[in-house]
């Protein structure tokens, strides 16, 4: 990977390499807190860690301990353990009652790769929706995540925006031209490739967001322009929040893929 060359435009703004490592790392810490505020023994091996424990781990040892912990608590356990707090962010995906028909807010993230193919990378992709372990070492907050290839399906835990408490979604993969017009006024002729979703509850009837990610093949790699549309009432925070967040997941799909 070392010939590999990237960029991350969000909003204008480009991050690197070096503020994508310190947030993951902050955000591993943030989240081997809250496992541990859930009750969730967090282990080092064989060592319980305490509050202070965690605070003392290096960047490297963060992820070692933040994988490996979510690793022992996957699927239905997951679930049960953060009971309360994913029924909070169902009350608040609720209230803000998203429509592709009304107006949205959306994040945004620019990728452009040298030195690895599109279909390369669309292969690294598949690998982390796949394995386990590679879908929990893109991102500190991925929880669970499964796909069920025949029905097109994904179902993940993640506190959108790295904001608020879990939610627990299945997102239904869709063909672009299913999306609402609004979205669809976003469509780039120049990216011929998408992957578009729409995003419930599990009650299978409440949205939540809609993620379109389209790319482009380029002599030496690729680019890629990801969105995610949101409620017009969600607070900016996840609006902004969730385009680092995209930064980080394609990033680690580059570098854990």
């Amino acid at each position: 990977m070392s010939n590999v060359k990237y960029s991350f435009t969000l909003n204008g703004e480009e991050w690197g390499k070096a503020q994508l490592e310190r947030l993951e790392y902050e955000r591993n810490l943030h989240i081997l807190h809250s496992m541990k505020q859930h009750g969730i023994d967090i282990k080092d091996g064989d060592k319980s860690l305490t509050d202070d424990d965690i605070d003392y781990l290096t960047a490297e040892k963060a992820w070692d301990v933040s994988i490996a912990n979510r690793l022992q608590y996957t699927g239905e356990k997951i679930i049960d353990i953060y009971k309360d707090s994913i029924a909070k962010s169902d009350e608040f995906w609720k209230e803000l009652a998203f429509s592709q028909d009304k107006p949205m807010k959306v994040s945004r993230t620019e990728m452009k790769v040298s030195g690895v193919s599109l279909q390369e990378y669309m292969q690294m992709m598949k690998t982390l929706q796949t394995d386990d372990k590679v879908g929990l070492a893109v991102h500190p907050e991925h929880f669970v995540c499964s796909v069920t290839w025949d029905d097109g399906q994904l179902v993940g835990i993640e506190p959108f925006g790295m904001y608020g408490t879990p939610t627990l979604v299945e997102v239904k993969v869709v063909k672009d031209d299913q999306l609402g017009e609004q979205i669809k006024a976003d469509k780039d002729p120049e990216f011929p490739l998408s992957m578009a979703g729409e995003t419930f509850l599990t009650d299978g009837k409440t949205p939540v967001n809609v993620p379109f990610h389209q790319f482009k093949p380029t002599d030496d790699g690729f680019e890629a322009k990801m969105a995610v549309y949101w409620p017009e009432n969600t607070p900016d925070e996840i609006v902004e929040g969730h385009s680092l967040h995209l930064a980080m997941e394609f990033y680690g799909g580059l570098t854990d893929g």
